[in-house]
Protein backbone atom coordinates (compact mmCIF):
# COMPACT_ATOMS: atom_id res chain seq x y z
CA UNK A 1 0.00 0.00 0.00
CA UNK A 2 1.69 3.32 -1.10
CA UNK A 3 2.06 5.96 1.96
CA UNK A 4 0.88 9.47 0.21
CA UNK A 5 1.07 12.86 2.00
CA UNK A 6 -1.73 13.98 3.47
CA UNK A 7 -3.69 16.43 1.71
CA UNK A 8 -4.37 18.45 5.02
CA UNK A 9 -0.45 18.42 5.93
CA UNK A 10 0.18 19.69 2.33
CA UNK A 11 -2.12 22.45 2.28
CA UNK A 12 -0.91 24.00 5.61
CA UNK A 13 3.03 23.66 4.00
CA UNK A 14 1.25 26.09 1.16
CA UNK A 15 -0.48 28.71 3.39
CA UNK A 16 2.73 28.60 5.82
CA UNK A 17 5.34 29.34 2.32
CA UNK A 18 2.44 31.49 0.97
CA UNK A 19 2.24 34.08 4.57
CA UNK A 20 5.90 33.95 4.24
CA UNK A 21 6.39 34.96 0.88
CA UNK A 22 3.59 37.81 0.95
CA UNK A 23 5.40 39.55 4.46
CA UNK A 24 8.94 38.59 2.67
CA UNK A 25 7.88 40.84 -0.71
CA UNK A 26 6.16 43.30 1.62
CA UNK A 27 9.62 43.65 3.34
CA UNK A 28 11.75 43.81 -0.04
CA UNK A 29 8.77 46.51 -1.30
CA UNK A 30 9.46 49.06 1.78
CA UNK A 31 13.40 48.56 1.46
CA UNK A 32 13.07 48.98 -2.44
CA UNK A 33 11.13 52.45 -1.62
CA UNK A 34 13.68 53.92 0.08
CA UNK A 35 15.22 54.35 -3.28
CA UNK A 36 12.72 56.83 -4.84
CA UNK A 37 12.71 58.30 -1.21
CA UNK A 38 16.51 59.03 -0.99
CA UNK A 39 16.73 60.47 -4.78
CA UNK A 40 13.90 62.84 -3.15
CA UNK A 41 16.09 63.58 -0.14
CA UNK A 42 18.46 64.33 -2.99
CA UNK A 43 16.43 66.92 -4.52
CA UNK A 44 16.29 68.53 -1.14
CA UNK A 45 19.91 68.84 -0.73
CA UNK A 46 19.95 70.14 -4.09
CA UNK A 47 17.51 73.25 -3.37
CA UNK A 48 19.00 73.89 -0.43
CA UNK A 49 22.07 74.69 -1.77
CA UNK A 50 20.18 76.54 -4.42
CA UNK A 51 18.94 78.68 -1.66
CA UNK A 52 22.10 78.54 0.63
CA UNK A 53 24.10 79.97 -2.80
CA UNK A 54 21.19 82.80 -3.01
CA UNK A 55 21.49 83.63 0.41
CA UNK A 56 25.27 84.03 0.39
CA UNK A 57 24.30 86.46 -2.43
CA UNK A 58 22.71 88.63 -0.53
CA UNK A 59 24.78 88.87 2.16
CA UNK A 60 27.72 89.26 0.24
CA UNK A 61 26.21 93.30 -0.95
CA UNK A 62 23.73 93.92 1.89
CA UNK A 63 26.37 92.38 5.01
CA UNK A 64 26.88 89.45 6.77
CA UNK A 65 26.45 88.32 10.44
CA UNK A 66 27.84 91.05 12.52
CA UNK A 67 29.75 91.15 15.91
CA UNK A 68 30.51 93.91 17.81
CA UNK A 69 33.45 94.08 19.49
CA UNK A 70 35.30 97.15 22.00
CA UNK A 71 36.12 100.06 21.81
CA UNK A 72 39.62 98.69 22.53
CA UNK A 73 41.94 101.77 24.07
CA UNK A 74 45.76 101.48 22.75
CA UNK A 75 48.28 103.47 24.11
CA UNK A 76 51.83 103.48 22.83
CA UNK A 77 54.60 103.01 25.66
CA UNK A 78 58.38 103.21 25.64
CA UNK A 79 60.91 100.45 27.49
CA UNK A 80 64.10 99.31 27.46
CA UNK A 81 65.77 96.57 26.09
CA UNK A 82 69.79 95.24 26.08
CA UNK A 83 71.03 94.92 23.07
CA UNK A 84 74.54 92.80 22.91
CA UNK A 85 76.98 93.46 20.40
CA UNK A 86 80.48 92.34 19.41
CA UNK A 87 83.42 94.52 20.98
CA UNK A 88 87.12 94.05 20.31
CA UNK A 89 89.00 95.40 23.58
CA UNK A 90 92.28 94.42 23.96
CA UNK A 91 92.64 92.29 20.60
CA UNK A 92 89.85 90.05 22.11
CA UNK A 93 86.02 90.14 21.02
CA UNK A 94 83.33 90.52 23.95
CA UNK A 95 80.08 90.88 24.08
CA UNK A 96 78.86 94.41 25.17
CA UNK A 97 75.12 94.90 26.43
CA UNK A 98 73.89 98.26 25.27
CA UNK A 99 70.30 99.89 26.38
CA UNK A 100 67.98 101.05 24.09
CA UNK A 101 64.63 102.38 23.95
CA UNK A 102 61.82 100.58 22.05
CA UNK A 103 58.22 100.84 21.30
CA UNK A 104 54.59 99.04 21.93
CA UNK A 105 51.40 99.44 22.54
CA UNK A 106 49.45 98.50 25.24
CA UNK A 107 45.60 97.66 25.26
CA UNK A 108 43.03 98.50 27.61
CA UNK A 109 39.36 97.30 27.86
CA UNK A 110 36.54 99.26 29.50
CA UNK A 111 36.12 98.71 32.82
CA UNK A 112 32.12 99.37 32.55
CA UNK A 113 30.35 98.87 28.97
CA UNK A 114 26.91 99.11 28.57
CA UNK A 115 25.16 98.45 24.81
CA UNK A 116 22.01 99.97 24.20
CA UNK A 117 20.64 98.14 20.56
CA UNK A 118 17.58 98.59 18.28
CA UNK A 119 17.17 96.17 15.11
CA UNK A 120 15.14 96.31 12.76
CA UNK A 121 15.11 92.79 10.37
CA UNK A 122 13.32 92.82 6.90
CA UNK A 123 12.74 90.25 4.43
CA UNK A 124 15.33 90.42 1.26
CA UNK A 125 14.29 87.91 -1.90
CA UNK A 126 16.23 86.53 -4.29
CA UNK A 127 14.36 84.66 -7.08
CA UNK A 128 12.15 82.10 -5.03
CA UNK A 129 14.81 82.55 -1.96
CA UNK A 130 14.99 84.77 0.91
CA UNK A 131 17.16 85.77 3.43
CA UNK A 132 16.37 88.06 6.37
CA UNK A 133 18.30 90.72 7.00
CA UNK A 134 18.76 93.71 9.57
CA UNK A 135 19.69 97.78 10.28
CA UNK A 136 20.80 98.07 13.59
CA UNK A 137 21.77 100.89 15.44
CA UNK A 138 24.14 100.44 18.63
CA UNK A 139 24.66 103.15 21.57
CA UNK A 140 27.71 102.39 23.31
CA UNK A 141 29.27 104.10 26.75
CA UNK A 142 31.27 103.26 29.26
CA UNK A 143 34.50 103.84 30.71
CA UNK A 144 38.38 102.98 31.04
CA UNK A 145 40.54 102.74 33.74
CA UNK A 146 43.84 102.06 32.38
CA UNK A 147 46.56 100.85 35.01
CA UNK A 148 49.80 101.18 33.91
CA UNK A 149 50.93 100.05 36.70
CA UNK A 150 49.86 96.73 36.98
CA UNK A 151 50.98 96.35 33.45
CA UNK A 152 54.25 96.91 34.30
CA UNK A 153 54.77 99.91 32.56
CA UNK A 154 56.14 103.53 34.08
CA UNK A 155 53.66 105.98 33.81
CA UNK A 156 56.25 108.36 32.39
CA UNK A 157 57.06 106.61 29.44
CA UNK A 158 53.55 106.55 28.23
CA UNK A 159 52.33 108.15 25.21
CA UNK A 160 49.17 109.68 25.60
CA UNK A 161 49.36 112.10 22.47
CA UNK A 162 49.49 109.04 20.55
CA UNK A 163 46.55 107.59 22.35
CA UNK A 164 43.54 105.53 20.08
CA UNK A 165 40.40 103.68 19.93
CA UNK A 166 39.99 100.54 18.01
CA UNK A 167 36.51 99.67 17.32
CA UNK A 168 35.79 95.93 15.96
CA UNK A 169 33.27 94.99 13.10
CA UNK A 170 32.86 91.60 12.25
CA UNK A 171 32.24 92.50 8.50
CA UNK A 172 33.24 96.49 7.80
CA UNK A 173 31.20 96.30 4.22
CA UNK A 174 27.99 96.54 6.33
CA UNK A 175 29.28 99.44 8.41
CA UNK A 176 26.64 102.32 7.34
CA UNK A 177 27.71 105.15 9.99
CA UNK A 178 29.89 105.41 12.93
CA UNK A 179 29.19 108.47 14.99
CA UNK A 180 31.99 111.08 16.58
CA UNK A 181 33.45 109.55 19.63
CA UNK A 182 33.43 111.16 22.60
CA UNK A 183 36.14 110.60 25.42
CA UNK A 184 36.75 112.79 28.50
CA UNK A 185 35.03 115.84 26.74
CA UNK A 186 37.18 115.48 23.48
CA UNK A 187 35.85 114.22 20.56
CA UNK A 188 37.35 111.68 17.69
CA UNK A 189 36.53 110.17 14.20
CA UNK A 190 36.98 106.67 13.32
CA UNK A 191 38.45 105.35 10.25
CA UNK A 192 39.83 102.68 8.51
CA UNK A 193 42.60 101.41 10.04
CA UNK A 194 46.01 101.03 8.58
CA UNK A 195 47.63 98.65 11.19
CA UNK A 196 48.59 95.41 11.30
CA UNK A 197 45.70 94.38 13.63
CA UNK A 198 42.72 95.98 10.75
CA UNK A 199 41.41 92.69 9.98
CA UNK A 200 40.24 92.56 13.51
CA UNK A 201 39.88 96.07 14.67
CA UNK A 202 39.16 97.47 11.22
CA UNK A 203 38.30 101.01 12.82
CA UNK A 204 40.40 103.34 14.21
CA UNK A 205 40.21 106.69 16.21
CA UNK A 206 43.18 109.23 16.90
CA UNK A 207 42.75 110.76 20.38
CA UNK A 208 44.11 114.13 20.96
CA UNK A 209 43.83 116.44 24.38
CA UNK A 210 44.24 113.54 26.51
CA UNK A 211 46.78 113.61 29.32
CA UNK A 212 45.67 110.23 31.21
CA UNK A 213 43.54 110.18 34.33
CA UNK A 214 42.29 107.56 36.41
CA UNK A 215 39.04 107.16 34.35
CA UNK A 216 38.26 107.96 30.56
CA UNK A 217 34.42 108.06 30.04
CA UNK A 218 33.61 107.02 26.76
CA UNK A 219 30.21 107.53 24.03
CA UNK A 220 29.63 106.05 20.31
CA UNK A 221 26.69 105.21 18.29
CA UNK A 222 27.79 102.43 15.73
CA UNK A 223 24.84 101.80 12.78
CA UNK A 224 25.24 98.54 10.73
CA UNK A 225 23.58 96.27 8.67
CA UNK A 226 24.24 92.27 8.49
CA UNK A 227 22.65 89.55 7.74
CA UNK A 228 21.00 86.96 9.95
CA UNK A 229 22.71 87.18 13.74
CA UNK A 230 24.07 90.05 15.26
CA UNK A 231 26.13 89.77 18.46
CA UNK A 232 28.28 91.65 21.15
CA UNK A 233 31.48 90.65 22.74
CA UNK A 234 31.70 91.12 26.29
CA UNK A 235 34.99 93.43 26.73
CA UNK A 236 33.62 95.12 29.62
CA UNK A 237 34.64 94.08 33.25
CA UNK A 238 31.29 94.41 33.49
CA UNK A 239 28.62 94.29 30.25
CA UNK A 240 25.26 95.21 29.71
CA UNK A 241 24.11 94.51 27.03
CA UNK A 242 19.99 95.38 25.87
CA UNK A 243 18.65 94.38 22.34
CA UNK A 244 15.57 95.36 21.27
CA UNK A 245 13.69 94.69 17.74
CA UNK A 246 10.10 93.89 16.41
CA UNK A 247 11.09 90.47 15.19
CA UNK A 248 8.71 87.77 16.62
CA UNK A 249 11.12 84.88 16.64
CA UNK A 250 14.56 85.21 18.04
CA UNK A 251 16.55 82.73 19.04
CA UNK A 252 19.26 83.50 21.57
CA UNK A 253 22.23 82.05 21.21
CA UNK A 254 26.15 82.49 21.75
CA UNK A 255 28.36 82.13 25.04
CA UNK A 256 25.39 83.45 27.28
CA UNK A 257 21.86 83.72 27.65
CA UNK A 258 19.92 86.68 28.03
CA UNK A 259 19.06 87.30 32.24
CA UNK A 260 15.87 89.20 31.20
CA UNK A 261 13.95 88.65 28.16
CA UNK A 262 10.36 89.67 26.64
CA UNK A 263 8.95 87.74 23.66
CA UNK A 264 5.66 88.49 22.03
CA UNK A 265 4.35 88.83 18.47
CA UNK A 266 4.91 92.63 18.49
CA UNK A 267 9.03 91.52 18.73
CA UNK A 268 11.15 91.03 21.62
CA UNK A 269 13.44 92.79 24.08
CA UNK A 270 16.32 90.97 25.53
CA UNK A 271 19.37 92.25 28.49
CA UNK A 272 22.56 90.31 28.98
CA UNK A 273 24.78 90.95 31.68
CA UNK A 274 28.52 89.74 31.46
CA UNK A 275 31.45 89.59 34.27
CA UNK A 276 35.04 89.62 33.22
CA UNK A 277 35.28 86.20 35.71
CA UNK A 278 33.49 84.06 33.00
CA UNK A 279 35.87 85.38 30.14
CA UNK A 280 38.74 83.72 28.96
CA UNK A 281 40.94 86.82 27.95
CA UNK A 282 42.90 89.44 30.01
CA UNK A 283 41.24 92.98 30.38
CA UNK A 284 44.69 94.57 29.09
CA UNK A 285 47.90 93.49 27.88
CA UNK A 286 50.65 94.97 25.36
CA UNK A 287 51.68 93.14 21.79
CA UNK A 288 54.85 92.58 23.28
CA UNK A 289 53.25 89.60 25.02
CA UNK A 290 50.29 88.18 22.58
CA UNK A 291 49.08 88.98 19.09
CA UNK A 292 46.04 91.49 18.78
CA UNK A 293 44.90 89.45 16.05
CA UNK A 294 44.59 85.96 17.95
CA UNK A 295 43.41 87.62 21.14
CA UNK A 296 40.31 89.14 19.70
CA UNK A 297 39.59 86.14 18.05
CA UNK A 298 39.48 84.57 21.38
CA UNK A 299 37.78 87.43 22.29
CA UNK A 300 34.49 86.90 19.37
CA UNK A 301 34.37 83.55 21.09
CA UNK A 302 32.56 85.08 24.12
CA UNK A 303 30.34 87.10 22.42
CA UNK A 304 26.70 86.35 22.45
CA UNK A 305 22.79 87.93 20.82
CA UNK A 306 20.45 86.78 18.59
CA UNK A 307 19.48 85.21 15.66
CA UNK A 308 16.70 85.84 13.61
CA UNK A 309 15.41 82.48 13.06
CA UNK A 310 12.43 81.72 10.40
CA UNK A 311 9.37 79.57 11.05
CA UNK A 312 10.66 75.98 10.08
CA UNK A 313 10.65 76.55 6.09
CA UNK A 314 9.57 73.98 3.74
CA UNK A 315 12.69 72.37 3.64
CA UNK A 316 13.44 72.03 7.31
CA UNK A 317 9.88 70.39 7.26
CA UNK A 318 10.19 68.33 4.72
CA UNK A 319 13.29 66.73 5.58
CA UNK A 320 12.29 66.17 9.34
CA UNK A 321 8.65 64.61 7.13
CA UNK A 322 11.53 61.94 5.33
CA UNK A 323 12.35 60.51 8.36
CA UNK A 324 8.87 59.11 8.59
CA UNK A 325 9.01 57.96 5.44
CA UNK A 326 9.38 53.90 6.81
CA UNK A 327 6.39 54.30 8.65
CA UNK A 328 4.33 55.56 6.32
CA UNK A 329 5.14 52.09 4.22
CA UNK A 330 4.83 50.42 7.54
CA UNK A 331 1.07 51.68 8.23
CA UNK A 332 -0.17 51.36 5.06
CA UNK A 333 1.11 48.46 3.62
CA UNK A 334 -0.25 47.19 6.84
CA UNK A 335 -3.76 47.79 6.45
CA UNK A 336 -3.46 46.17 3.17
CA UNK A 337 -2.38 42.70 4.43
CA UNK A 338 -5.10 42.77 7.27
CA UNK A 339 -7.23 43.26 4.05
CA UNK A 340 -5.65 39.64 2.31
CA UNK A 341 -5.96 37.98 5.70
CA UNK A 342 -9.49 39.26 7.12
CA UNK A 343 -11.57 39.89 3.63
CA UNK A 344 -9.06 37.15 2.21
CA UNK A 345 -8.29 39.67 -0.62
CA UNK A 346 -5.29 38.82 -3.45
CA UNK A 347 -3.27 42.31 -3.54
CA UNK A 348 -0.93 42.03 -6.31
CA UNK A 349 2.69 42.81 -5.34
CA UNK A 350 2.05 45.55 -7.95
CA UNK A 351 -0.25 46.96 -6.66
CA UNK A 352 1.11 47.51 -3.35
CA UNK A 353 4.25 49.54 -5.32
CA UNK A 354 1.88 51.85 -6.83
CA UNK A 355 0.72 52.70 -3.61
CA UNK A 356 3.82 53.26 -2.18
CA UNK A 357 5.18 54.83 -5.04
CA UNK A 358 2.38 57.65 -4.24
CA UNK A 359 3.66 57.79 -0.66
CA UNK A 360 6.61 58.62 -2.33
CA UNK A 361 5.27 61.57 -4.23
CA UNK A 362 3.98 63.23 -1.68
CA UNK A 363 7.63 64.13 -0.46
CA UNK A 364 8.18 65.51 -3.73
CA UNK A 365 5.00 66.89 -4.23
CA UNK A 366 5.21 68.74 -0.47
CA UNK A 367 8.47 70.30 -1.33
CA UNK A 368 7.63 71.55 -4.66
CA UNK A 369 4.56 73.35 -3.41
CA UNK A 370 6.36 74.81 -0.19
CA UNK A 371 8.71 76.83 -2.63
CA UNK A 372 5.79 79.28 -3.78
CA UNK A 373 2.72 78.42 -0.74
CA UNK A 374 2.95 78.23 2.57
CA UNK A 375 4.09 75.32 4.90
CA UNK A 376 0.86 74.44 6.30
CA UNK A 377 -1.02 74.81 2.88
CA UNK A 378 1.75 73.21 1.23
CA UNK A 379 1.37 70.42 3.33
CA UNK A 380 -2.19 70.25 3.23
CA UNK A 381 -2.62 70.10 -0.74
CA UNK A 382 0.10 67.45 -1.12
CA UNK A 383 -1.26 65.31 1.43
CA UNK A 384 -4.69 65.48 0.29
CA UNK A 385 -3.82 65.13 -3.43
CA UNK A 386 -2.07 61.77 -2.62
CA UNK A 387 -4.81 60.74 -0.28
CA UNK A 388 -7.12 61.47 -2.66
CA UNK A 389 -5.22 59.69 -5.45
CA UNK A 390 -4.89 56.32 -2.89
CA UNK A 391 -8.11 56.21 -2.05
CA UNK A 392 -9.30 55.94 -5.57
CA UNK A 393 -6.85 53.92 -6.73
CA UNK A 394 -7.28 51.18 -3.82
CA UNK A 395 -10.99 51.48 -4.58
CA UNK A 396 -10.87 49.28 -7.73
CA UNK A 397 -9.14 46.02 -5.69
CA UNK A 398 -10.25 46.33 -2.50
CA UNK A 399 -14.05 45.38 -3.76
CA UNK A 400 -15.98 47.50 -0.86
CA UNK A 401 -16.51 50.86 0.24
CA UNK A 402 -16.23 50.35 3.56
CA UNK A 403 -12.67 49.22 2.98
CA UNK A 404 -11.56 52.31 1.00
CA UNK A 405 -12.96 54.17 3.65
CA UNK A 406 -10.74 52.58 6.08
CA UNK A 407 -7.80 53.54 3.84
CA UNK A 408 -9.08 56.85 3.19
CA UNK A 409 -9.17 57.47 7.26
CA UNK A 410 -5.96 55.78 7.48
CA UNK A 411 -4.13 58.27 5.28
CA UNK A 412 -5.77 61.44 6.67
CA UNK A 413 -4.87 60.02 10.60
CA UNK A 414 -1.41 59.71 9.44
CA UNK A 415 -0.94 62.71 7.40
CA UNK A 416 -2.55 64.55 10.58
CA UNK A 417 -0.75 63.06 12.96
CA UNK A 418 2.56 63.77 11.16
CA UNK A 419 1.97 67.38 10.78
CA UNK A 420 1.51 67.59 14.24
CA UNK A 421 4.86 65.94 15.02
CA UNK A 422 6.31 68.04 12.05
CA UNK A 423 4.99 71.42 14.27
CA UNK A 424 5.86 70.47 18.27
CA UNK A 425 9.42 69.02 17.72
CA UNK A 426 9.70 68.95 22.00
CA UNK A 427 6.77 66.13 21.56
CA UNK A 428 7.76 64.77 18.45
CA UNK A 429 9.17 61.04 20.76
CA UNK A 430 6.18 60.68 22.36
CA UNK A 431 3.36 61.76 19.73
CA UNK A 432 5.85 59.07 17.79
CA UNK A 433 5.68 56.28 20.48
CA UNK A 434 1.82 56.79 21.19
CA UNK A 435 0.98 56.74 17.34
CA UNK A 436 2.90 53.39 17.29
CA UNK A 437 1.55 51.79 20.59
CA UNK A 438 -2.47 52.96 19.20
CA UNK A 439 -1.22 51.32 15.70
CA UNK A 440 0.39 48.41 17.16
CA UNK A 441 -3.15 47.66 19.42
CA UNK A 442 -5.17 48.28 16.32
CA UNK A 443 -3.18 45.52 14.18
CA UNK A 444 -3.57 42.82 17.69
CA UNK A 445 -7.35 43.88 17.99
CA UNK A 446 -8.53 42.98 14.29
CA UNK A 447 -6.04 39.75 14.17
CA UNK A 448 -7.20 38.25 17.88
CA UNK A 449 -9.37 35.69 16.31
CA UNK A 450 -7.50 35.12 12.83
CA UNK A 451 -6.42 31.29 12.89
CA UNK A 452 -2.67 32.20 11.45
CA UNK A 453 -2.15 28.41 10.58
CA UNK A 454 -5.37 29.16 7.95
CA UNK A 455 -4.21 31.95 6.27
CA UNK A 456 -3.46 31.42 2.94
CA UNK A 457 -6.24 28.89 2.48
CA UNK A 458 -7.61 30.23 -0.58
CA UNK A 459 -5.00 30.73 -2.24
CA UNK A 460 -3.47 27.13 -1.62
CA UNK A 461 -7.15 25.90 -2.48
CA UNK A 462 -7.01 27.76 -5.42
CA UNK A 463 -3.42 25.81 -6.57
CA UNK A 464 -4.54 22.47 -5.64
CA UNK A 465 -7.89 23.00 -8.05
CA UNK A 466 -5.22 24.01 -10.85
CA UNK A 467 -3.52 20.78 -10.71
CA UNK A 468 -5.96 18.05 -11.33
CA UNK A 469 -5.31 14.36 -9.05
CA UNK A 470 -3.49 12.05 -10.76
CA UNK A 471 -1.86 13.92 -13.39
Amino acid sequence: MNSLPAPNLLDAARRRLYLFLKIASICVLIGLLHIPLAMTSGVLRERQSYQAAATETIASTWGREQCLLGPVLAVPYDYNVKVFRSKTVDARVVQVADVEVASATAYFLPEELTVNGTVAPEVRRRGIYEAVVYHASAQLSGRWRPDFAAAGIEADRVHWEKARVHLGVSDVHGIRAVGALQVGGNEATFEPSDSSSASALPLVAKLRGLTGGDALEFAVTVETQGSSRITVAPTGKATTVTLASAWPDPSFDGAALPVERSVSPAGFQARWQSSHLSRGFPQHWTDRQVNTDELTARIKTASFGVTFARPIDGYGMTHRAQKYGTLFFVLTFTVFFLFEVIAQLRIHWLQYALVGAALCLFFLAFLALSEFWPTGAAYATAAAACTLMISLYTHTFLRAGRRTLVVLGGLVATYAYLYFVLQSQDYALLAGTAALFVALGLVMFFTRRIDWGTVGAADAAHSSAATPEGR
